[in-house]
């Protein structure tokens, strides 16, 4: 018996032993590990419920050497770390963070009457274990950064908790996350909670308020986009248009980050990037404002309005207070711009009443959520409905200041149209008058033209004559050289026809009848001779008559070797008549073949005596100059030659051409010589009118061509082409 109890004090000492040498750890501040806390209605947030991150009976173990999960486990190696105090520089080198959390807690019956649901709002990859068992996963932890997939947050997955009062429950997260992301930094953060329907009733509305907020703002935005590019002239419409598209880019970044958002419903790189554009649209968006109200009161921005600005931004940055401070003062010059837009447009007063309103009311929220005390969920409302609102006074007023400002349009365009039509109408009434007197002053114009077209016809006809006339002198000396020959022969054959009659009349009478017979051949010979030389005269005097005539236009059937061989002789007669020291050599070569020509004779005539007048007149000139071993020499050739254009002979045409070696047209005025009165001549000694007259001689009355070639110091060569009909 005394063996037995000697035993049992031993085996009880040694049991106290052991049981004192593995006490649970305390930590620094004297907290047991293993502590319980208990939560109460009083710990339970109306919006968000039962927050467990930022307790302090939270303990941490790092790594993943094991299952932890268990509700009995050895505590030795865990630390005091809740899951709101994980930092970057707790990462390992390739940036990851792994551990487990364990919180054990009991709740009231108070909290177990309302329906529960596990929730985080965190990125972070989490096996949760609720009293030993997996309650559920978020994300995927993997085994390495490529595998790791992070936490997207769907708030249409609720998962309901049912735990028991005044019961320990032992909460435990295994915990994976990156301190980066898409090279992109981010700060790691755990958040599991425990919340209410009302969270879920919440976190609709925001997704609600951001659909319509994003919709909202995209079709104003480009609403006025359309407006700009319509109405390019409205300077006023690009301002509200980039106005528009500041404020959507403010939208999409606030509708994902920030407290009232739906911040983890997107990747990390994603929800970081809104989150730098939401924060530099934060300060800068009053400033927007301020720019946006003094641009359109005033028209141009000053320069020290972008100076205050500038430093307004900074100083908003760097102090809360000063964002508060700057956001009243700006709401007070929106107000002072409102009011001095009274004296202003409709169209201006609204924009400015309207501008002023939305910055009030959207800041009014957030400035009284900002100065009440506490979190709760009518504050929240009054922060989001407020921001509502004042886009809708914003979107509104810019809306109804299109329509103001169109209405102001049309009426100073219907303005000026009454001005335009009070202008036109005084034009009108001008011009009648002016056309009056304009009639006026054509009659007497157009009565004096009719004069003067009168004179130019008269000096006209005058010219032509005279050009005629001048062509006919040409040829004075000629015909009387050419009707001399005939006479001379008519008179010689006429005194040796009267010596022969007296010769026959003695022969009579001596009766030698054969003598008589053959003196009175001779007679019929002279006679026959002075017929000849008559009618050679005679159609010398009718050449020239017909020459001198107007033409009546009528063609002929005419010799055209003939013509121009008797213009040729006619020509250089005359000139030697006037200059007995001229001589050239006469040069034809005709083409017989041609035969008679359908033409107007005493028109080619004409342009053939100019061409050939001037043709003596150039090589007379060049012999003038003593050149020595110089010959002047004129050339008149004909030719048949096919048409252009012509089938197997069938179209032929005629070819004229004069030729002199005189000293050739410079190539200055080789395209002038065809301009009425235009001459190389001396004054005095020519009209100008010669070759024009030819030109249109030929061209037009003959449907020919009137070419010129020249060589300058060795002559020209003028060429008549005309179709034989």
């Amino acid at each position: 018996m005394i063996k037995q109890s000697l035993l049992f004090i031993t085996l009880f000492f040694s049991m106290l032993i052991t049981a004192s040498g593995q006490e649970n750890p305390v930590d620094k501040n004297g907290l047991a590990l293993d502590t319980i806390i208990h939560f109460t209605k009083a710990d339970v947030d109306p919006l968000f419920g039962l927050t467990l991150k930022n307790r302090e009976g939270w303990i941490f173990k790092s790594g993943n050497e094991k299952d932890l999960s268990p509700v009995e486990i050895d505590l030795a190696g865990w630390e005091r770390l809740s899951p709101s105090e994980i930092t970057n520089d707790m990462v390992d080198s390739s940036g990851k963070f792994e551990g487990w959390f364990r919180l054990q807690f009991t709740i009231d019956s108070a909290i177990a009457k309302l329906p529960l649901y596990l929730d985080k709002e965190d990125h972070a990859a989490e096996d949760i274990y609720l009293n030993g068992k997996l309650f559920r996963q978020f994300g995927e932890k993997g085994n390495d950064r490529a595998s790791f997939k992070e936490h997207i947050q769907d708030f249409e997955i609720r998962t309901p908790i049912f735990l028991e009062p005044d019961t320990v429950h032992t909460l435990t997260i295994h915990y994976v996350d990156y301190s980066t992301y898409g090279n992109i930094t981010k700060a790691l953060v755990g958040s599991t909670r425990i919340v209410s329907n009302a969270y879920f009733d919440y976190m609709s509305l925001l997704s609600f308020k951001a659909l319509f907020d994003l919709i909202s703002s995209f079709i104003f935005s480009i609403l006025f986009w359309l407006l700009y590019i319509l109405i390019r002239d409205e300077k006023e419409l690009l301002i509200i248009a980039l106005f528009c598209t500041v404020m959507l880019l403010e939208t999409i970044a606030s509708a994902f980050f920030g407290g009232d958002s739906l911040f983890f419903t997107l990747p990390s790189n994603i929800m970081i990037t809104l989150d730098y554009v939401s924060n530099i649209l934060f300060f800068f968006f009053p400033i927007l404002c301020l720019l946006l109200g003094y641009r359109m009161l005033y028209g141009n921005l000053k320069k020290w309005l972008i100076l205050f600005c500038i430093i307004a931004s900074l100083a908003m940055y760097f102090s809360s207070y000063s964002y508060l401070i700057t956001v009243i003062g700006i709401a007070i010059f929106l107000l002072i711009f409102a009011l001095k837009s009274r004296k202003k447009v409709i169209s201006v007063r609204v924009v400015m009443f309207s501008l002023f309103l939305s910055f009030t009311t959207s800041y009014l929220g957030l400035i009284y959520r900002w100065l009440a005390s506490g979190d709760h969920l009518s504050l929240r409302l009054v922060s989001v409905n407020s921001d509502l609102i004042g886009k809708g006074i914003f979107y509104f007023g810019m809306l109804a200041f299109v329509a103001y400002r169109m209405r102001e349009k049309n009426e100073d365009m219907r303005k000026n149209a009454m001005e335009l039509v009070k202008v036109e109408a005084e034009k009108s009434a001008l011009i009648a008058s002016q056309n009056e007197k304009l009639e006026l002053k054509v009659k007497e114009r157009t009565s004096e033209l009719n004069q003067s077209l009168d004179e130019l016809k008269t000096t006209q006809s005058q010219l032509i004559q005279s050009e005629k006339m001048a062509s006919l002198g040409e040829l004075t000396a000629g015909i009387a050289h050419e009707i001399q020959n005939p006479l001379n022969f008519v008179n010689n054959f006429s005194e040796v026809s009267s010596e022969l009659v007296d010769e026959m009349n003695e022969e009579l009478d001596k009766g030698d009848f054969e003598e008589v017979k053959a003196i009175s051949l001779d007679i019929k010979q002279n006679l026959e001779k002075i017929n000849h030389h008559g009618k050679r005269a005679d159609n010398i005097v009718k050449g020239m008559l017909q020459h001198s005539r107007s033409s009546n236009g009528t063609k002929e059937l005419t010799d055209i070797n003939a013509l121009a061989d008797e213009y040729l002789r006619l020509a250089y007669h005359g000139l030697r008549a006037k200059d007995k020291s001229f001589n050239a050599e006469l040069i034809t070569d005709f083409d017989e073949s041609i035969g008679k020509v359908n033409i107007v004779p005493q028109d080619m005539g004409r342009v053939i005596l100019n061409l050939i007048t001037n043709a003596f007149y150039a090589v007379n000139e060049k012999a003038n100059s003593d050149i020595e071993g110089y010959k002047p020499t004129v050339k008149i050739t004909s030719k048949r030659t096919p048409l252009l254009g012509g089938v197997g002979g069938g179209s032929q045409s005629v070819q004229i051409s004069i030729s002199d070696n005189g000293n050739g047209i410079p190539k200055e005025i080789v395209e002038k010589i065809f301009q009425p009165f235009f001459t190389t001549k001396p004054t005095g000694q020519g009209t100008g009118l010669g070759l024009s007259m030819s030109y249109d001689i030929i061209t037009k009355g003959h449907s020919g061509e009137l070419l010129v070639t020249t060589q300058q110091g060795e002559g020209t060569t003028f060429k008549i082409i005309f179709p034989i009909i």
